[in-house]
């Protein structure tokens, strides 16, 4: 690719001072990197000591690894885990450093592996991912996620693509939609943010009771619990800091009351699981908890998601996204839901975010699923949006607000 290596800096550049947005003095740890991510890191290495980073630290992964572990291991191997490496997570939580995770693998990099295996490893891999998950939802560090793509990825998003260019593409894309390839970056993300908080704070002025979801396959409210913050792609970390966690973002989000979710919703997207895709699914719902699931394929790995705890089939996240978002707008489907979710309205079973409710961030668990929150080991986004879909908000008075028609805003702010 022409420029790259000039355009992986910007991107590195972005990612440092807009995602995990690095202060002078902190340090910060990549999580989970795999090897062909290499590169990327290096690159987030340099922009991170140059805006002052105390120490960087990388833990990288090998998909070759997992792939032989599971193969060939027994079945307590594929239930294992290195704690070591959350002790490290933990460590770096407490400091109050920066977590950076970075990904890429294709949804189907398990494929061939026995799927109990896999199930086994999904298990251990959120019984023991605490520390990290905690330290994210609480914000008490500064954090984001981000992409690095790999030749598999590209392959699955771009099959059009003659082969030999497909990477270069892939690159292409995620510098685009990471708003990385223009002239001043920076300055794009903060009028990027500014226009994603002026959505944000227009929906908490409004304090809706519930919305409700009609499309093709979908009949389902939301209700929405009292003190509900609607929070968009930048957040303030407790330090004060600011930080963007996803990188791409084009959503505005709150939390649902987790007893008050009824109805039928039907997936727009497919869901990339590490050992499946999950497509045209739908869930039924009544009084909050998912009793119902079909699936065209991959239904046995995610009803497998959805006994990882008794709030695994509860509602954590709903989150609005244009239709016309620059990610939907490419016309491609990523298999990887940082890049889909920002495609499209979605909503998450499992945990909610304690800053998404007044005080959440103070209250205990019993508090929490008192004021209408979901506490769950799980946290599972899926895609609920298209062209198709109408949203309402309903006011405290009962009254119904046209809020999308045709997955669009109806008013601009």
């Amino acid at each position: 690719m022409r420029d790259f290596e000039a355009k992986l800096e910007k991107y590195a550049e972005v990612i440092v001072r807009v995602g995990v947005n690095i202060q002078p003095g902190q340090r910060l740890l990549m999580w989970n990197p795999h090897f062909e991510a290499a590169p990327l890191v290096r690159a987030v290495t340099r922009a991170a000591y140059k805006a002052g980073a105390k120490f960087v630290q990388a833990l990288y992964v090998d998909k070759e690894m997992t792939i032989a572990r599971l193969k060939y291991g027994s079945d307590e191997s594929a239930a294992d885990y290195p704690v070591e490496v959350m002790d490290t997570v933990a460590k770096y939580a407490e400091r109050g450093d920066a977590l950076l995770s970075i990904q890429g693998l294709p949804p189907d990099y398990l494929d061939g592996v026995d799927p109990a295996r896999i199930m086994i490893m999904q298990q251990s891999v959120l019984a023991h991912n605490g520390p990290y998950s905690n330290a994210i939802q609480s914000n008490k560090v500064s954090w984001s996620a981000v992409r690095s793509p790999t030749k598999e990825m590209a392959d699955k998003v771009l099959p059009d693509v003659p082969e030999n260019e497909r990477l270069d593409k892939m690159w292409e894309l995620v510098f685009q939609l990471s708003r990385a390839d223009g002239e001043d970056p920076l300055a794009d993300w903060q009028a990027h943010t500014a226009n994603l908080a002026r959505r944000k704070d227009y929906l908490n002025a409004k304090r809706y009771k519930a919305l409700t979801y009609k499309g093709p396959g979908t009949d389902l409210r939301i209700g929405l619990p009292a003190g509900h913050v609607w929070e968009s792609g930048q957040f303030t970390m407790e330090n004060g800091v600011k930080c963007v966690a996803n990188i791409p973002t084009e959503e505005a989000f709150t939390m649902p009351d987790r007893l008050q979710v009824d109805g039928v919703v039907r997936s727009t997207m497919p869901l990339a699981l590490a050992a499946a895709v999950v497509e045209d699914f739908s869930l039924t719902f009544e009084r909050g908890k998912v009793v119902k699931a079909e699936a065209k394929s991959g239904l046995e790995f995610l009803e497998n998601l959805m006994n990882t705890d008794e709030n695994a089939r509860f509602l954590g996240e709903v989150a609005l996204v244009p239709h016309s978002s620059p990610i939907s707008q490419s016309g491609r489907i990523f298999f990887d839901t940082l890049y889909d979710e920002n495609a499209s309205c979605h909503i998450a079973l499992g945990s909610a975010y304690p800053e998404s409710i007044e005080g959440g961030n103070n209250m205990s668990e019993e508090e929490f699923t008192a004021a209408g929150g979901n506490v769950s080991k799980l946290h599972l986004d899926f895609m609920i949006g298209s062209d198709e879909i109408d949203i309402d908000g309903i006011t405290q008075d009962g009254g119904s607000d046209p809020l999308m028609r045709a997955g669009e805003w109806v008013e601009e702010v």
